[in-house]
């Protein structure tokens, strides 16, 4: 099972990731994920709680780890949006946008981040950066990812 670690985190920008596709932003966001993007292999021997879709008479399954999954769907959203933002909106797959919509929906409520985001006296809004928050230890769900990986790919779009 994954690591179930915390840490200590101080949200901070990073443009990379908000920049237009280009090789930085690109390398920046394949390297979120893990080898094996996020998939790998559960033996069904290991005491598991009930789960719905899990076959306990196999011996192992294959089994994406949310996260990763989570942050292709953040990853394809973008893509979407520079794709539309540039009148290439053919090659926008809307069902897929929308399956991430909803699915990035229900992972921000299921996680449900209670960090305090202080308001700035003279602002209207916060912009998240520069407080703590208490998360999953990502390094560690990364290596657990790659330990236990059922394939050798890495990329971040399929």
């Amino acid at each position: 099972m994954p690591p179930e670690r915390y840490t200590k985190q101080i949200f901070q920008f990073q443009e990379v990731f908000g920049e237009e596709p280009n090789e930085r932003s690109e390398a920046a966001w394949t390297k979120l994920i893990p080898m094996g993007k996020g998939w790998v292999n559960v033996t069904t021997d290991v005491e598991l709680p009930y789960m719905p879709g899990l076959d306990r008479s196999l011996p192992e399954q294959k089994a994406l780890l949310s996260v990763f999954h989570q942050l292709h769907c953040l990853y394809m959203t973008r893509s979407g949006f520079f794709a539309a933002r540039d009148g290439k909106i053919e090659t926008v797959n809307s069902t897929h946008l929308s399956h991430c919509w909803d699915y990035l929906r229900q992972s921000i409520m299921c996680a449900g981040d209670t960090s305090l985001e202080w308001k700035p006296e003279n602002d209207i809004g916060s912009t998240g950066w520069g407080y703590q928050h208490t998360c999953k230890d990502y390094t560690a769900l990364y290596i657990f990812a790659e330990q236990h990986r059922s394939t050798d790919k890495k990329v971040i779009h399929s």
